[in-house]
């Protein structure tokens, strides 16, 4: 079986000691029928609702084998 998940990295807007921005990821299992525009669309609305900033959005695939 095939399952799907989005990893999304957000900002949080504090810096760490070196300076570095701090991130947060956040896994969120998708349904198999996901398609990449349907989690473009929910990035975008997770991105308007959240008071962290969107930084980067990966489609990851498990396939057991």
């Amino acid at each position: 079986t095939m399952e799907k998940a989005l990893r999304i990295v957000w900002a949080t807007g504090e810096v760490d000691e070196n300076g570095n921005p701090v991130t947060r990821r956040q896994t969120i299992s998708v349904s198999p029928n996901a398609t990449a525009q349907d989690l473009a669309n929910a990035v975008n609305t997770l991105d308007s609702l959240s008071s962290y900033t969107y930084v980067s959005a990966q489609l990851v695939t498990y396939e057991t084998i």
